[in-house]
């Protein structure tokens, strides 16, 4: 009893702390997006509308339409980054020399600011002065327009994405694959299998916890995803690269509408909690199981 006691003694701080950061905030916010609140309204204050903001949201077609391109950012970045981020940790794991640099050296985009990431792309995408269309007219090519087109505003974000966190994937891939047993691979190319039925059969299902934590990571990132675009297109142009965090940064810092803007962040924030609930329980990752050699 007096262990119970001193264990939940020395958890106190860590609770008091989680819930002044983590449920008080959260409590708040899902209050505020059932009341109309307006910043250039303040005398009317907090009023209970109840789920008005949740109904005004179903018939939002700007926000449908931010939605959608958040995944597709969420889509084409993760997917890119976790095939180009696993074929460089199977590389790397079967390199010899200079391990230690290459790992150092595929941790430099991460270790950059996202902001100052951003603008130097964005000074590399300008029509005029940019160096790769200074390249690309090196070539002979036409210059592209990257954040002027609305076709590839929101893909020249994407790429930047790419650029920044496909490190963390080969961090956590190559993990994976140096904890991974040696004896099953050895006994499967005894038998006779060919690389590619070792990889399908044995190295992707033993990887698959660790695919599932990075494919999670790197959704919940991608979804939030606010400074590149903010930066570099500020969700244009027009609405073109607008995706689900620039319109609710619109909705609450532009036009002050905090009970709205906050329907949008509860959305956003069980709509995440959604897509790791799919993720962990349609790929198994987290069941114990015994791997067939």
């Amino acid at each position: 009893m007096e262990d119970r006691r001193t264990k939940w003694i020395m958890l106190l701080p860590a609770l008091i702390v989680f819930a002044a950061l983590g449920v008080y905030p959260t409590i708040e916010a899902l209050y505020t997006s059932l009341t109309r609140y307006n910043l250039t309204d303040p005398a009317a204050g907090k009023v209970f509308i109840g789920l008005g903001n949740y109904l005004h949201l179903v018939k939002d077609v700007r926000f449908w339409m931010a939605l959608a391109r958040a995944v597709e950012f969420v889509a084409v970045s993760v997917s890119i980054s976790f095939v180009l981020g696993l074929m460089i940790a199977l590389i790397l794991q079967k390199t010899k020399w200079f391990q230690g640099f290459f790992r150092i050296v595929f941790l430099v985009p991460m270790v950059i600011a996202p902001t100052i990431s951003t603008l130097n792309f964005k000074f590399m995408y300008n029509y005029n002065l940019g160096i790769i269309n200074k390249l690309l007219q090196a070539i002979g090519l036409d210059k592209i327009d990257f954040l002027g087109n609305p076709s590839l505003a929101l893909w020249s974000a994407v790429a930047v994405d790419v650029w920044q966190w496909t490190p963390l994937v080969i961090l956590v891939l190559l993990s994976g694959l140096e904890a991974l047993p040696r004896e099953p691979f050895e006994a499967a190319l005894i038998d006779g299998a060919s690389g590619w039925q070792v990889f399908r059969y044995m190295t992707l299902p033993l990887l698959n916890r660790f695919i599932v934590v990075v494919l999670i990571i790197r959704a919940m990132d991608a979804l939030k995803v606010y400074e590149t675009i903010q930066l570099m297109t500020a969700g244009g142009p027009g609405n073109a690269s607008e995706t689900l965090n620039t319109y609710l940064a619109t909705v609450g810092f532009q036009w002050f509408d905090i009970g709205y803007a906050s329907a949008l962040g509860i959305f956003a924030l069980y709509f995440t909690t959604f897509l790791a609930m799919i993720l962990v329980k349609y790929t198994g990752a987290f069941k114990s199981k015994q791997v067939k050699a």
